[in-house]
């Protein structure tokens, strides 16, 4: 810091070489953190996927036992999407309404989660699973996304995620 004395007054003020200095601290840091931002928001997106899938397939369960009817989820890893269904067969079946906002329609991940992926799918050999009325799924299984697994277990119907 550059300390004049005129007149009595002091005169208080940073130096062009410090202010230089300054931001190029802070722009040094900032190329440090700007990456590990765009990470984070990648993970946190993904995380909430998996826990969305872990709530759908719980909700689905739960609904099969509640109205005494089948439910499935039936995934599309090569659109990047899942949907929830109601009805006693594949050929019969529709589409649930969002117990949120009440649309019956597909999540597609690409929309509504850029930057997550579902890289594999298996129920049982399948792509779909269902849920008797009891709340038993057809099948154990698991679905996969970047980093992520969410399986299902098929003696239990319950759905757990795994980083």
């Amino acid at each position: 810091m550059n300390f004049c004395l005129k007149n009595n007054h002091q005169l208080l003020g940073f130096t062009l070489v410090e202010l230089i200095l300054i931001i190029s601290i802070i722009g040094i840091i900032a190329s440090i953190a700007v990456p590990k931002v765009g990470t984070l928001i990648e993970d946190v997106r993904e995380k909430a996927v998996a826990e969305r899938v872990v709530e759908d397939l719980n909700y689905i369960r739960n609904y099969a036992i509640a109205h005494h009817d089948t439910t499935w989820m039936v995934v599309d890893d090569t659109q990047n999407q899942y949907a929830l269904f109601v009805g006693p067969s594949s050929g019969s079946r529709t589409l649930i309404p969002d117990p949120h906002t009440l649309a019956s329609d597909t999540l597609d991940l690409d929309v509504d989660y850029e930057g997550v992926t579902i890289t594999s799918v298996s129920f049982g050999g399948l792509k779909e699973v269902s849920f008797n009325y009891w709340g038993t799924p057809s099948s154990g299984g698991s679905i996969s996304l970047d980093t992520r697994t969410i399986t299902l277990i098929a003696e239990t119907g319950m759905a757990h995620e795994t980083p």
